[in-house]
């Protein structure tokens, strides 16, 4: 496969070369010189597939400190049911990573992740579930008392706060990422990349108005 040429790809790269190295023992492991490289602009990082590198992290940067959040197991794995799973075994999605190397390499990690907490078999609650149970009790174990905080969202500000010795927001605290947000955000994207490579294949001088009609009975016919 071809490497994307955004240059907003190179990330996912650099994911799917740590994810090879340490599940399928290809490449050199992923280490402080190549976090550095991977996350120079950074000051914060979150969420998988952060997460699935931890220790490799907590290495690289001992003095961090560590945010373990915390959610209802079961709420947590419906969530992952509805963004990672759902985009994953879209119709939609499938399409369009047929045609865009960017989420062929999008659909590569999201899997990797999954498959580094269950050891293959992505699709299983009950190992996700104990990947979930498993990460936190490693965090605890692992991380200093005085560099973590075990934080649910709707503590709010205060203790982030205080554990990060920033101000407290005079605003509410923001809820977003609702569950489906991220599957519904990729999707859109990836139904705006088959309806541009569709209509990139029917552009004909001087045909401006059968193209455009042509592509909205091609968006209708995928998505009605």
């Amino acid at each position: 496969m071809s490497a994307p040429a955004n240059i907003k790809d190179r990330h996912l790269l650099c994911w799917r070369e740590a994810f090879m190295a340490k599940l399928c023992d290809s490449g050199k492991p992923y280490g402080k010189a190549e976090l550095d490289k991977l996350l120079q602009r950074y000051d914060a990082i979150t969420d998988a597939p952060c997460v699935n590198f931890s220790d490799e992290l907590l290495a690289a940067y001992p003095n961090a400190k560590v945010i373990l959040s915390k959610r209802d197991p079961e709420r947590w794995l419906e969530s992952i049911q509805r963004s990672y799973h759902a985009v994953i075994e879209s119709r939609v999605f499938r399409i369009a990573a047929a045609i865009d190397p960017a989420l062929t390499l999008l659909d590569e990690v999201f899997r990797l992740v999954l498959i580094d907490w269950t050891g293959g078999d992505w699709r299983n609650r009950q190992k996700l579930l104990k990947a979930y149970h498993r990460h936190n009790e490693h965090i605890r174990q692992v991380v200093p008392k005085g560099r973590l905080l075990e934080w649910e969202p709707r503590d709010g500000w205060q203790p982030l706060c205080e554990f990060l010795g920033k101000d407290v927001p005079d605003e509410p605290f923001p809820y977003a990422n609702k569950g489906d947000d991220v599957a519904k955000g990729v999707i859109k994207a990836a139904r705006y990349r088959i309806v541009r490579w569709v209509l990139g294949k029917m552009v004909v001088p001087g045909l401006g108005v059968v193209v455009a009609v042509g592509g909205w009975i091609v968006y209708r016919r995928i998505w009605s």
